[in-house]
């Protein structure tokens, strides 16, 4: 199962992903996190893998050689390049250095990074982030979660088309909800699952919660209440460490284990 995690920048995506994973790992399901973001950097760091893993584009020979390719040969032949096979893309075949695992069993595939001044836009990298999205062939018991980046530009280039869901998350702001109105428009336009978690919730923001439920026409908001261990884990660029907002996403996890039944 394929699920987009996406947002208002700060929201907190990463940190959701890399608990639900934790989560879902532990309910004895395979979890990888596919990093689609071109500008975060430290979510290897976060989950806390054995090793960095080189991101996916360097596979096909770097940037350069992609928009090479993008201009030359289809979506079948870039396929058959990352799979050695026009079949599609499994993940645990791609080579070890550019799939990183945790001490959990998680495991870790970053799409690409722009680096360098003046290296140009990121749509080679989006379209390789739609091509591996589209064409996974994902063994059974899999999740996949898809950290996007910041805002709503992988609307534009359609990833929400070659995902199984969406997972909207929220910070206790008016922007927020206006990206999450967007996001519900798209996932019932593509016919698919749509969640929504508030994250970072607090006592105070009790009516932000009813305001999100009354604007998106929504029963069910999940809430994570701020987690200051998340918070000090962010704020140093540590392994995240969480006791309460992990316990508060067990009902979000749950839910997902029902729907993949």
């Amino acid at each position: 199962m394929k699920l987009l995690i996406c947002g208002k920048g700060g929201s907190g995506k990463t940190t959701i992903s890399i608990l639900l994973a934790k989560l879902l790992r532990f309910r004895g399901f395979n979890a990888y996190i596919i990093d689609i973001d071109e500008s975060n950097r430290l979510l290897p760091k976060m989950l806390g893998v054995k090793q960095y893993p080189k991101p996916l584009v360097q596979y096909l020979g770097g940037r350069k050689k992609l928009i090479e390719f993008m201009k030359q040969k289809s979506e079948v032949d870039l396929v058959e390049v990352i799979a050695k096979a026009k079949e599609g893309i499994k993940l645990e075949e791609l080579p070890s250095e550019y799939v990183a695992e945790n001490n959990e069993g998680i495991k870790l595939l970053v799409i690409g990074k722009i680096g360098e001044f003046g290296e140009g836009c990121a749509c080679p990298l989006n379209y390789l982030s739609k091509v591996v999205l589209k064409n996974l062939i994902l063994p059974q018991n899999t999740f996949v979660l898809i950290d996007t980046d910041a805002g709503v530009e992988h609307v534009g280039r359609g990833v929400e088309e070659v995902c199984d869901g969406i997972v909207t998350v929220l910070s206790p702001e008016a922007e927020a909800i206006e990206i999450a109105k967007l996001m519900k428009n798209v996932a019932n336009q593509l016919s698919k699952r749509f969640w929504v978690i508030l994250n970072k919730f607090q006592e105070e923001f009790k009516d932000f919660l009813n305001i999100i439920m009354n604007e998106l026409a929504i029963d069910k908001v999940y809430v994570v209440n701020f987690d200051k261990e998340v918070f000090m884990s962010c704020l140093k660029g540590t392994t995240i460490k969480s006791e309460r907002a992990v316990k508060d996403l067990e009902a979000f996890a749950n839910d997902l284990v029902k729907v993949y039944s």
